[in-house]
């Protein structure tokens, strides 16, 4: 993830501030504190963040819901589907990972917008979505609905809200008039928004997620509220309004989610947590929950962990893991050598009307390592198999793999697969492939994986995809993946694509296609 004082370091010049928001019907009110966020080369940035009151209750505040009309999503693979993950599961919680974050500047933000003329403009539909991802990836670590979409009707106000933000280089949940590139949209997107300078798309998430040195993590509770549903994004170039006012689900359904926790319990990415400048929290919801009393202790290794525990609430708790080393770019964020296990008890809470203590882990991973871990003990049992099954030693693209791409397809993979090709992740992407990822997947009925993996020069990914049946023949705007090998100077891969179809390679003479980033 990028992390806070990373992202700043490669912008020093810009301050990062976050604010959090908290809807009253009659007033709001604000209180100013001072935090410093610790740069990894030992600088500091002060700012001054201003922060909405902060509910007594989160669920109980909830603004009153709204049937959702039409959920929208974007025309990208991540919009429109839900994401699980079994956080007991260390494989399955770091291919999670691989699989669905979206790390700092992957996406290009391509906002259309401009300061000058105060246009609020747009950000690409693939920068859009990659922010939908990344707030769905966090809700489904955390346990909560992920079922959720940004509508335009929302959009809308968050892109001026953003605007105005940049255009002033400063935030406020209630702009005035006098604010450059004011709008009764942009006003109402202020109001109704978690806002971030100096952080967007889905990097204003991890900011949000993290929320670090935001007494209450306003931030968070909005990001990973259960009851959201549809909500608002817009960025501009160093501005990002998150509209968290958007259609909510009704309260029923979420009636059986009784706790969110941050780091969640089980498995969890080292950068999500083991870090003495990352917040911790514990969230109840009911009536009969209270925190405000509440202690809380961490052991690693059954060793103490001091702790800086903020004023409790009756439905939140947050502490500060002091007793952790801080994460920065010289430690490598942290980066454990082997799984590191956190024992967190919350002692004197009330749950269901009883005084009682709360117990659970979290067991810090180095996704990288755990998936390296199985494709070496995969590879291992992949060479003994060889041994004994074929004992001419006959290379193995002459043997029958009909097994192997027999695979059951799931489409879900798709867009990671896609998305792997394109950044040049080929061991991935043949993974994804194993698992199932379809041969023929194609990016808004365009591009296939073949023609990413032609256009790219991925040799190992085309032969895998055509292994596995991907067709050949498909063209767009009369290019087909031989033709867009050759245009690249990928011979050697328009010579493996022209044998798989029996017919020479013809560049077309209109002029060349530019992949979109899927």
């Amino acid at each position: 993830m990028a992390n806070f004082a990373c992202f700043l370091a490669l912008k020093p010049s810009f301050n990062v501030r976050a604010y959090t928001m908290r809807h009253f019907k009659d007033n709001v009110g604000f209180r100013f504190v001072v935090v410093a966020l610790l740069l990894s080369g030992g600088l500091a940035f002060l700012t001054t963040v201003a922060l909405a009151r902060s509910p007594q209750r989160v669920r109980t505040g909830a603004p009153e819901t709204q049937p959702p009309n039409e959920i929208s999503s974007a025309p990208w693979f991540f919009s429109a589907r839900s994401l699980q993950v079994n956080a007991g599961n260390r494989k399955a919680v770091a291919q999670f990972y691989r699989d669905n974050y979206v790390p700092h500047d992957k996406v290009h933000n391509g906002w259309s917008g401009s300061t000058t003329g105060c246009n609020p403009g747009k950000n690409s539909d693939a920068y859009d979505s990659a922010t939908l991802q990344n707030l769905k990836y966090y809700r489904a670590m955390a346990g909560v609905p992920t079922d959720i979409s940004f509508d335009e009707k929302y959009n809308r106000h968050a892109r001026a809200a953003a605007l105005m933000m940049e255009a002033k280089n400063d935030l406020s949940h209630g702009p005035g008039p006098d604010w450059p590139c004011y709008t009764d949209d942009g006003k109402k997107g202020a109001g109704s928004s978690n806002l971030c300078l100096g952080c967007v798309g889905p990097t204003a998430i991890d900011a949000y997620v993290q929320d670090s040195g935001v007494s209450g993590v306003g931030h968070r509770q909005w990001a990973l509220h259960p009851r959201q549903r549809v909500l608002g994004n817009g960025s501009s170039k160093r501005a990002n309004a998150l509209y968290v006012f958007g259609d909510w689900r009704p309260e029923e359904e979420v009636a059986h989610i009784k706790k969110v926790a941050w780091p969640p319990e089980g498995f969890v990415p080292y950068r999500f947590g083991l870090d003495s400048g990352h917040p911790w929290s514990y969230t109840v919801f009911g009536s009969d929950e209270d925190l405000k009393n509440a202690k809380v202790s961490m052991t690693m290794n059954g060793t103490a962990v001091a702790v800086q525990q903020e004023e409790g609430r009756p439905d939140l708790l947050v502490w500060y893991p002091t007793g952790l080393p801080r994460a920065t770019h010289e430690n490598d964020y942290n980066r454990p050598k082997q799984d590191v296990s956190i024992q967190v008890e919350i002692s004197n809470a009330v749950v269901d009307g009883k005084r009682t203590t709360l117990r659970y882990s979290v067991v810090f991973i180095d996704p990288a390592a755990v998936l390296a871990e199985e494709n070496s003990e995969q590879v291992d049992g992949d060479t003994d198999n060889d041994s004994e099954n074929n004992p001419d030693n006959v290379p193995d693209s002459e043997t029958d793999d009909s097994e192997e791409n027999q695979v059951a397809i799931d489409s879900t993979l798709n867009g990671p697969l896609l998305q792997a090709i394109y950044q040049g992740k080929v061991g991935p992407a043949l993974d994804l492939l194993s698992r199932g990822a379809d041969p023929n997947a194609r990016y808004q009925d365009r591009w296939t994986a073949l023609m990413y993996a032609a256009y790219f020069g991925h040799t190992k990914i085309v032969e895998d995809l055509l292994r596995r049946g991907a067709d050949a023949s498909v063209t767009l705007e009369g290019w087909d993946a031989r033709a867009m090998a050759k245009s690249q100077g990928h011979d050697a891969i328009a010579t493996i694509l022209a044998k798989a179809t029996n017919q020479s390679v013809q560049v077309p003479r209109t002029r060349g296609l530019s992949p979109p980033a899927p």
